[in-house]
């Protein structure tokens, strides 16, 4: 699972990219490199993952990072024990309070 929310990560930021580029650029169109991009990184993704990642974008980012042991999406503390099996992979990396993936891998 860990890999699957790298990419969902990626893509994340390379939607990320395209809307702000549009804010920006409001009277082109997008980058046509990066909405293939785009397009290819989705299509590496399994569907149901994906579906679940774009439900969640509806509401802001669908991949958030934890301080310490509080999900910056909720601003609620995940218990240890529940941080524990998503370090081990025993869970996704998923917060039970507003079910946003979890990027572990940050430094």
């Amino acid at each position: 699972m860990k890999e699957q929310v790298q990419q969902l990560l990626e893509l994340q930021e390379l939607e990320f990219i395209s809307k702000e580029s549009a804010i920006v650029h409001a009277d082109s169109d997008a980058d046509e490199d990066l909405e293939t991009r785009i397009c290819k990184k989705r299509r590496q993704i399994p569907a149901e993952l994906l579906a679940r990642y774009d439900r969640l974008t509806q509401f802001g980012p669908s991949i958030v990072v934890l301080k310490g042991d509080m999900c910056l999406g909720c601003n609620l503390s995940i218990p240890q024990g529940d941080l524990n099996r998503m370090i081990n992979g025993s869970v996704d990396p998923v917060c039970p309070h507003c079910n946003r993936f979890l990027n572990l891998d940050v430094s």
